[in-house]
C-alpha cells in the first residue's frame, strides 16, 4: 500500500469516529502524556496545536502552561520547513497557513537544540514508532535538528500496524494513544 493510498483511507475513517469517543480519547492521551516521567522532566516542550482532524492539544497546552513549562508550536515559514516559536499563552496564536492556529510572527524562536520533549501529529502511527504525516514533509524535515525525545499522538482506532517508509521518516521515541504509552526504542538506540 502507498503512503497516498493510506493515507487517505484513515482520514476516512478518521472522519466517522463519533465526536464522542474523538473528545474522550483526546482527553485520555492527555492525562496519559502529562502522567509520563519524560513530560514531567521536560522544561521546553514544542507541541502542536490539533486541527479539527487531529487529537485536541489546546487542553495539553494549558496544562504545559499551568506546569511552567515553556511551550513552543510550529510556525509555518515557507513550503515544508516550520520553526518552534514560544508562546506566552494563547493569545499568541493566530490563524495561521491552511487555517490553523499558529504563533504570531513577534513570538521567538526556540532553536530545536533547546527542546526537552517534542509532540508529533500523525495521520496514523503504531508503537514501532512509525509515522504516517499528511504529506507536507514538515516534521520529516524539522526532526533531524532535535536531539531530544519525540512522543507521537494518535487516536487507538486510527493506529496501523502497515506503514509504508521511507528513508527519510523518522521513527518515534513514544507512542500515545487513549490505552497505552509505548516506549518504541531500545534505550541507546
Amino acid at each position: 500500500m502507498t503512503k497516498q493510498t493510506l493515507r487517505a483511507e484513515v482520514i476516512a475513517r478518521a472522519k466517522n469516529l463519533s465526536s464522542t469517543y474523538c473528545r474522550e480519547a483526546d482527553e485520555a492521551i492527555c492525562r496519559r502524556v502529562i502522567g509520563t516521567d519524560i513530560y514531567e522532566k521536560a522544561r521546553t516542550i514544542f507541541c502542536y496545536v490539533g486541527t479539527e482532524r487531529e487529537i485536541d492539544t489546546m487542553r495539553l497546552i494549558h496544562i504545559m502552561m499551568r506546569d511552567g513549562k515553556k511551550v513552543a508550536v510550529p510556525l509555518c515559514v515557507e513550503k515544508g520547513v516550520m520553526e518552534a516559536r514560544r508562546i506566552e499563552g494563547m493569545g499568541d496564536l493566530v490563524s495561521g497557513r491552511y487555517g490553523i492556529l499558529a504563533p504570531r510572527l513577534q513570538c521567538p524562536v526556540v532553536a530545536p537544540e533547546d527542546l526537552d520533549l517534542v509532540i508529533v501529529p500523525c495521520c496514523t502511527g503504531n508503537a514501532k514508532g512509525e509515522r504516517l504525516g499528511y504529506g507536507g514533509g514538515y516534521y520529516d524535515r524539522y526532526l533531524p535538528k532535535v536531539k531530544c525525545p519525540t512522543m507521537l499522538l494518535c487516536r487507538h482506532q486510527l493506529e496501523r500496524e502497515d506503514i509504508p517508509l521511507e528513508a527519510h521518516d523518522v521513527r518515534m521515541d513514544y507512542f500515545v494513544t487513549e490505552r497505552d504509552v509505548a516506549a518504541c526504542r531500545a534505550e541507546g538506540e
